[in-house]
């Protein structure tokens, strides 16, 4: 479990990486299904999104980290996060936002996986006390 903040990590590079290349290994929409989905909101309306998402998610991690939450929300970020990557690239602003979106999301991340490791070391250590009373009554 104490794992599952490196694996949204790795999977939040691998997505940034397809980004970092416009989405050129995947196909590309058709024009008919672009028109469909109508005009994109404009780059300034994804980037005020963008930071209001990022200080949101921070707040969010460090309230749970401080009442002891056990609750984690690392791959719903990767999910957040990779619709910026697809906003921005619909918006055709990819290259000029792509590293705002990356260092938010690495950030938040970060954070993410600190908050999972430090929760789990808390309860190995906590497991460990109960081991070591056991032990103790064991010798008396």
């Amino acid at each position: 479990m104490s794992n599952r903040g490196l694996w949204a990590m790795a999977l939040f590079i691998a997505i940034s990486t397809v980004a970092l290349r416009d989405f050129s290994p995947l196909p590309t929409l058709p024009e008919t299904v672009r028109a469909l989905l109508g005009r994109p909101p404009s780059a300034l309306m994804i980037s005020g999104a963008l930071v209001l998402y990022t200080f949101s998610a921070i707040i969010l991690i460090l309230s749970r980290m401080m009442s002891g939450s056990g609750q984690f929300g690392a791959f719903s970020h990767v999910g957040y996060l990779s619709a910026f990557y697809a906003f921005y690239h619909f918006a055709r602003a990819l290259d000029e936002n792509f590293w705002a979106v990356f260092a938010a999301g690495f950030t938040i991340l970060a954070l993410e996986s600190y908050h999972i490791w430090n929760h789990y070391s808390e309860e190995i250590r906590k497991e460990q006390e109960v081991l070591d009373a056991i032990e103790q009554s064991r010798r008396d």
